[in-house]
């Protein structure tokens, strides 16, 4: 029998903030451990909790840039489970009256609705020592403010559950709501999966993968769950609803605890913090400083000229759609800087594990060398030459142009000299040529530039060579 994977997500993603959503504490990534932890975070009795403000309008943000109608009333609760990594026993979350609802993500095949954002702060994180056979905990995570992104059960494959978290990732780092850092944690995805005969309207049982942390497991994660469901409803037996880790280094799932509900966390509302009121006005105040998402941007790029290959891979990462904007205000030939930044850029970027903020190279730099390339001022391959050593040492292309020799000459007389003594050194090549045989003809241009070296204009070359071979 064949089966249809029924799939939805749910995110959590870190906001943005410099101090921890309850309390005064530094919400960075990292430290030592349990160096950023006070009274309030770490759940010490007879304290309370201070709202972060900034918390809420980065919450609206995510909530417009992922198209969600933001209510003017909220209110947190407090969700109560105990784990070694939640120092209060309850988590304090938004349950019954969420920030953000009914919005949707377009992932080109379709849309993937999104049931509601809500605000809640994150766990701490427990430290696992197989050498000792002990766990210890580490609350500096504890308390740092996060949205909850739940979708519908619309997703119908991993390609399309990796598509919408890509999409997701990309419009909260345009928003400048979260970094979507998943390797440190700051962006983490529970995927709920069961399966159904095809053809049915009725989902099966589900279980829910927990925390994984890169498109890659996302997907691998998804596949494993679907065999192993699949395999269960064949041999006759029954899947279990439960809760599950995804082990990426075995490649398989195993059983945390069975799957609560929401009655099983004893939702109530939170006693120590008032409803949140957020009026249009404020909305409005919001949107207005939303900058441009991925979408404007991508159909900004194809407007310029650029094709949609390009475009879609300059905004994948936006401190590089960034980086070429600023160059193209420098130079505006969006076409050619483009071809620099992927063709040349983008290569070396990788082969380095280099990001778009540790370049060495400023913006009006490569735009200096975009255009000398297409002035002539140097050879296509002298430009690769340039960009190697500003992307290593850094310095001006004019200046390492001078430095190396590169700059191109119009002299034709040294072009005539040279194209004299390489086809008097290759007769059986000319005879070729004269045959009939054009292919021999980029073996003399490649003698004629090696001779010449990088200075010399291939223009000028072929021309010359040309006029001698057809005279």
């Amino acid at each position: 029998m064949n089966y249809q994977t029924v799939i939805g997500l749910e995110i959590h993603a870190e906001l943005l903030t410099n101090s921890k959503v309850f309390c005064s504490c530094s919400a960075e990534f990292g430290g030592e451990e349990n160096t950023r932890v006070c009274p309030r975070c770490s759940g010490m009795p007879g304290t309370l909790p201070l709202f972060n403000r900034g918390a809420a309008e980065l919450a609206v943000k995510a909530g417009l840039a992922l198209n969600c109608k933001i209510n003017n009333f909220s209110a947190f609760d407090r969700k109560n489970y105990f784990y070694p990594d939640l120092p209060k026993a309850y988590q304090i979350t938004q349950f019954f009256n969420p920030i953000c609802e009914g919005g949707y993500v377009d992932i080109g095949s379709k849309k993937i609705r999104i049931n509601r954002i809500h605000i809640e702060e994150d766990a701490g994180k427990l430290i696992h020592d197989e050498k000792r056979k002990i766990s210890l905990a580490d609350y500096n995570r504890c308390g740092v403010p996060l949205i909850e992104i739940v979708t519908e059960p619309d997703i119908r494959s991993a390609e399309e559950a990796k598509d919408f978290t890509a999409a997701v990732c990309l419009a909260l780092k345009y928003a400048g709501v979260c970094d979507a850092k998943m390797e440190q944690g700051s962006l983490r995805c529970d995927v709920n999966i069961s399966i159904m005969p095809e053809g049915s309207t009725v989902f099966g049982t589900r279980t829910e993968i927990k925390n994984l942390n890169s498109l890659r497991s996302i997907g691998r994660a998804i596949e494993y769950e679907y065999s192993r469901q699949k395999s269960l409803l064949e041999r006759g037996e029954r899947v279990i609803q439960q809760t599950l880790h995804w082990n990426d280094a075995t490649g398989v799932t195993t059983a945390l605890r069975s799957k609560e509900e929401a009655h099983d966390y004893r939702y109530f509302p939170e006693p120590d913090i008032p409803p949140m009121l957020i009026t249009d006005k404020e909305i409005e105040k919001i949107a207005k400083t939303m900058p441009e998402m991925p979408t404007e941007r991508k159909k900004r790029y194809l407007e310029m000229g650029l094709n949609d290959a390009d475009a879609s891979l300059l905004i994948a990462d936006k401190p590089l759609a960034d980086f070429y904007e600023e160059t193209v205000k420098h130079y505006n030939n969006p076409k050619s800087v483009a071809s620099m930044i992927i063709v040349e850029l983008l290569r070396r970027m990788n082969d380095s594990s280099v990001s778009a903020e540790e370049l060495k190279i400023p913006p009006c730099h490569l735009a200096q060398l975009c255009k000398m390339a297409d002035e002539g001022t140097v050879s296509r391959g002298a430009a690769k030459d340039i960009l190697k050593e500003m992307f290593d040492l850094g310095g001006t292309p004019m200046e390492i142009a001078e430095k190396g020799g590169m700059l191109m000459s119009n002299d034709t007389s040294a072009v005539e000299s040279a194209a004299d003594e390489i086809l008097a050194a290759n007769p059986k090549a000319v005879e070729e040529f004269k045959a009939g045989s054009a292919k021999v003809f980029g073996f003399l241009m490649g003698q004629m530039c090696r001779a010449l070296g990088k200075s010399a204009n291939p223009t000028i070359i072929k021309k010359v060579l040309e006029e001698k071979l057809n005279s």
